[in-house]
This record gives structure tokens, C-alpha cells and sequence, in this order.
């Protein structure tokens, strides 16, 4: 799709114009023509009142004796159609009285009805007929007023008006709008750039200083100037956003450097080992001494290696999970046999307590590799003669029944070691973090165990929590939704994948 080549400002300024001017531009014409109805409007009716009027005046004149056939002439001297007379071009009333036939009884001078044909139509209906008629150099509303004398014989008065004042009134009017349209258009070009600069230039502050913020000073912030209005706010998202990823930008950069010390540390000691036995000649026994102690670092690096592959896809989201249902007290039975040698040889009891089966919906891959983590956390950091505890639980939520349908399966991994002080249990599931850097990499660990964990409980739309007191040992909680009863008729995943 085509991006407009013009900015926003631009854009808003021309929308404004676009739709401000045609309201400007449409008013005048709107306004001359309700002015010209008006007008129009307003005659018809004065020549109704006006044939009303004179139509009584007509009648008592007729009645009283010796008096003229019409009311005084409106002109003193009758002018003929044709005339070229000054006077033609402004009349400013044509009267005449006549039967149905059209026969003139009383006029100011015309020897003809203006329009017979609304003078025959309105004595054949009764009722006012209307009519434009060119008379002179002008043209004249006539109405055709139909009426009766005491006797009841029909007449018809016509009387008429020159356009020529409402066309000079129109006139003058169109020149006054033309000129008033102009200027308001004028002044809405001027106005809505002004108004539009001054509602960008905020923003336009906010552009340059965000185009001087790179990697070098992401701590930088922008001044909100105590606005509180939507550019306060904006400026507030984007601080935020910055915080954000200063935040993101510092932990990318502690990940990069702890990958490397874990992989310099490994790395350091397998040259050292290797340069100490090629020295000088050694027996056999030694050399495999050496290759059994290399073998060690290197399943670490390969540990290591297998865990950033596995985050980094699931950061990525194209980590594969097949999501089948699981039973978790079996795939927990599963992983408790795993550590049946290390428990065994660290003398630790490792105890599961699974009131029920519970079905849940995900890769019994990654789940069996989430509560290996925390199972071997747990055993890392206990000591001979303690106790590890894996129970299994259904949780329900509010407004559900205990029914397969609905709750969570809450697993709690629960050891009797040393604790972990509070500064550090907001930290623990970060990546490479560790409470005892040295006793953690002495005994193997890679520092991203408990990250892979709160990784996969949220691949499995679960979650984990830790509780712990110092000297007496830490729990770790995994909460996974349970599978529903359709979800669990389906053919389940082989834990022995795991």
C-alpha cells in the first residue's frame, strides 16, 4: 500500500481547509438562495394581502355613486409596454379588475390582462393563480385574484410587482457573500495553520529530542512541562516506553555478557586442562582422568547451549509443543524415578503426594523438562538427611464447581535447604541469576533453570511463584489450567517422551 508522501500536519492542515472551506464556500450560496425564497416567498404573500385589500376597496367603490371605475392610479400616467420612457423600468404595482372572459373593467391604463391564461384558470377554480410575465424592459409576479361582487358574479384582479427590487436586493447580496466568503476563507487558510502549528510543535519537540536518544544515552528522558492535557500523557507513554526498553537494552546487555563469562568459564578450563596434560607424557590413567573432567564441561556447554536454544525460540514463539492432554501424577512419577540416583547419592528423600489424577493440556516434553528444573533446584540446595516434597493439587476457582471442567492443577516443590533471602525473590527467575554465584557453577548449574521454568508455565498458560524463609527452605508453585472433559477423551501424550 502507497504511504502518503505529505506529513501529518500537512495532512490535518489540507483536511481542515478541505472541510471548513467547503462549509464556507457552501454558506454563501446556501445563504443567497434562502435570501431569494425569502424574498420570493415574501412578495407572493404581499400580493395576496395586497388583492385582498384592494378587492374590498374595488367593491364599496363600485357600490358608492358617481365615483371612479378603480382606486387612484399607483402611476400618473399610464404607460404603455412598449414605452421607452425612463418610468417603464420601474413599476412598482400593475392593477386591473376583469370578468372571466378577460374582459378589462378597470385598469391603470392596460387594455389586457399580463397573463390570461392564470386570469381564465384562476376564474375557472376560484383560487389565486400565480404567474411571471415580461412586461416592458421588466419582468412582473403577477397573481390572478379571484373574487365576487354582492351579487355573486366572479371577477378576477391581477396585480403585479417588478422583480427588479428583489433583483437588486439579490444583487448586492451576492457581491456582499462573494466578498465574505472570500475573506473567511482567507482567514480560515491563515487561522488553521496557525492553529495546527501550534498544535504540533509540542509534538514536533518531542520528535527531536527522541531522534538525539540512542543506545548511548537511553537513561535520557523527555519533560512533560507539568502538561496534563494528551500531550502530557504522550509524553508520559513515551517515557515509559523508554524506561522500558532502557530496562530491556541493560538486561540484553547483562544476558550477553553473563553468556559469555558461562561460556569463558567452561571454555578457561578445558584449555587448561588440556595444556596441562600435553606438557609432557602422562600414563593413561591420567589422560582419562583429564578426558572424564573435559567430558564434564562439555555436557555443561552443552547444556547451556540447549537451554538458550530453547528460550530464545520461545522468546521467538516458534518453540513446538504438541498440546495433548497429560496426566500430571504420572508424568511427575516419571520425573521422581529420574532423580532416584541423585537423591540417592545426595541421601535427600524425594516424597510425591498426588491426591488425584489431574489432566492437563500441553507438551509432556516441555512440562517434563519445567518440573525437572525445579526438582533439581530443590536437591541442589539441600543437604544430606533433608526432605523434597512434590504435591499435586487441584485448586477451584471462584464461580466453578469441582468438576473437571474447571480449576487448576497447582504443583508445589517444597525443600527443607537454606532458603533464599527476600532481596533476592524478585530476581530468581531472571536469567543467569543466581543468590550464590560461585556454589551454583561449582555444582553445574547454568543460572537458567528457573527461567526456562516460568517460560514454559507461561507457554502452558500457567504460572509460578516462590516462597521462601531463610533457614528453612523454599516452595516453588506451578499453576496450570486443567484440561476440560472433551480435551481429556482425547488419546493422551506418553509421558516416557519426556
Amino acid at each position: 500500500m502507497k504511504r502518503s508522501a505529505l506529513s501529518l500536519k500537512a495532512r490535518l492542515l489540507f483536511m481542515q481547509i478541505a472541510v471548513f472551506g467547503v462549509v464556507a464556500l457552501l454558506g454563501g450560496p446556501i445563504l443567497f438562495f434562502a435570501m431569494s425564497y425569502a424574498l420570493h416567498r415574501d412578495r407572493d404573500a404581499y400580493l395576496a394581502s395586497m388583492a385582498k385589500t384592494l378587492t374590498t376597496e374595488y367593491l364599496a367603490t363600485r357600490a358608492a355613486p358617481r365615483t371612479s371605475s378603480l382606486p387612484p392610479r399607483c402611476l400618473p400616467e399610464p404607460v404603455p409596454p412598449d414605452s421607452e420612457a425612463p418610468g417603464a423600468t420601474h413599476r412598482p404595482r400593475h392593477l386591473l379588475v376583469c370578468d372571466p372572459r378577460g374582459r378589462v373593467l378597470a385598469s391603470d391604463g392596460e387594455t389586457e390582462p399580463l397573463a390570461p391564461a392564470a386570469v381564465h384558470e384562476a376564474a375557472r377554480t376560484l383560487s389565486p393563480a400565480y404567474a411571471d410575465v415580461r412586461w416592458s424592459a421588466e419582468i412582473f409576479r403577477t397573481v390572478a385574484w379571484p373574487f365576487r361582487d354582492e351579487d355573486g358574479e366572479v371577477f378576477v384582479m391581477e396585480i403585479g410587482t417588478s422583480y427588479l427590487v428583489i433583483e437588486t436586493v439579490l444583487g448586492k447580496s451576492f457581491l456582499l457573500l462573494a466578498v465574505i466568503g472570500g475573506t473567511t476563507l482567507l482567514f480560515l487558510i491563515l487561522g488553521s495553520w496557525f492553529l495546527t502549528h501550534r498544535a504540533f510543535e509540542p509534538v514536533d519537540r518531542v520528535i527531536r529530542r527522541l531522534e538525539a536518544i540512542d543506545e548511548d544515552n537511553l537513561s535520557e528522558r523527555i519533560p512533560t512541562e507539568g502538561r496534563s492535557d494528551e500531550i502530557g500523557r504522550f509524553i508520559a507513554v513515551i517515557n515509559g516506553v523508554l524506561d522500558r526498553l532502557d530496562r530491556a537494552f541493560r538486561a540484553q546487555s547483562r544476558f550477553s555478557s553473563d553468556v559469555a563469562h558461562e561460556i569463558r568459564s567452561p571454555l578457561t578450563a578445558l584449555r587448561g586442562q588440556m595444556e596441562v596434560a600435553l606438557r609432557k607424557d602422562r600414563p593413561a590413567e591420567e589422560y582419562r582422568e583429564v578426558l572424564v573432567d573435559n567430558l564434564e564441561e562439555v555436557l555443561r556447554l552443552a547444556r547451556l547451549a540447549e537451554d538458550l536454544m530453547n528460550l530464545a525460540r520461545a522468546d521467538a514463539g516458534i518453540l513446538r509443543m504438541r498440546h495433548r492432554p497429560i496426566d500430571l501424577a504420572s508424568l511427575l512419577d516419571r520425573v521422581v524415578a529420574r532423580f532416584e540416583h541423585a537423591r540417592g547419592a545426595r541421601r535427600v528423600t524425594l516424597t510425591l503426594e498426588a491426591q488425584e489424577r489431574l489432566f492437563v493440556l500441553g507438551d509432556s516434553g516441555l512440562l517434563g523438562r519445567m518440573f525437572d528444573n525445579l526438582v533439581d533446584n530443590a536437591l541442589m540446595h539441600s543437604s544430606t538427611g533433608q526432605a523434597v516434597t512434590i504435591r499435586l493439587t487441584r485448586e477451584t476457582l471462584a464461580r466453578e464447581t469441582p468438576t473437571r471442567e474447571g480449576g487448576r492443577a497447582v504443583i508445589a516443590v517444597r525443600d527443607d535447604g537454606e532458603g533464599i533471602p527476600p532481596e533476592h525473590l524478585e530476581k530468581i527467575f531472571d536469567r543467569f541469576y543466581r543468590v550464590d554465584k560461585a556454589r551454583s557453577r561449582d555444582r553445574g548449574g547454568t543460572g537458567l533453570g528457573l527461567a526456562i521454568v516460568r517460560q514454559f508455565a507461561w507457554l502452558h498458560r500457567g504460572s509460578v511463584s516462590v516462597r521462601s524463609t531463610v533457614g528453612k527452605g523454599s516452595t516453588f508453585t506451578v499453576d496450570l489450567p486443567l484440561a476440560s472433559t472433551e480435551e481429556e477423551d482425547a488419546p493422551p501424550s506418553r509421558v516416557n517422551e519426556v
